[in-house]
């Protein structure tokens, strides 16, 4: 009878905890187990050629933690600008031409390329000295732009005016 009562208060028990008490596997180890296995599986669907995170994929190196953590110190302005300017989800003509809103994609600071993201933030002629200030160089090709941080690309779009 003692059994029983024994046998019912593990099975009560492992309700309660979870599978760790049969396993012997920690929760730490679970949960750290379970982070590897979502950050691999992040990066193979961001490196999957699905074709529809383009301009994002040219201009963003990968799931990064410390980006994110960058990210989410910033308000909802520095972050919307920060972000649409990396994955091209802004009001730069050429995204406000594709989606109809626009009459032209050309550049209002050069006219004489679309003005993309990685126009913006590497090639535009007009742009070129405050890419220097806030960016370090005065052209940048996107492996450039990859390497940088999120708040100098911050100040760079703030002190652009076009976001």
């Amino acid at each position: 009878m003692k059994s029983l009562t024994s046998l019912q208060g593990a099975v009560l028990v492992s309700g309660l905890l979870g599978l760790s008490l049969f396993l012997g596997v920690s929760r730490q180890n679970i949960r750290r187990k379970m982070k590897c296995w979502m950050q691999r599986q992040h990066l193979a669907l961001w490196r999957s050629p699905c074709g529809t995170q383009r301009q994002a994929q040219e201009l963003i190196s990968g799931p990064n933690l410390a980006t994110g953590a960058r990210l989410l110190s910033f308000n909802r302005t520095q972050s919307r600008a920060a972000i649409g300017l990396l994955t091209g989800h802004n009001t730069l003509r050429r995204h406000l031409h594709v989606m109809g809103l626009s009459n032209k994609p050309t550049c209002r600071k050069c006219g004489t390329e679309e003005e993309t993201s990685a126009h913006i933030l590497g090639k535009c002629e007009a742009l070129a000295s405050l890419r220097h200030r806030y960016l370090g160089s005065f052209f940048l090709d996107p492996e450039d732009i990859r390497m940088l941080g999120v708040g100098a690309i911050w100040n760079f779009a703030k002190g652009t005016g076009l976001l």
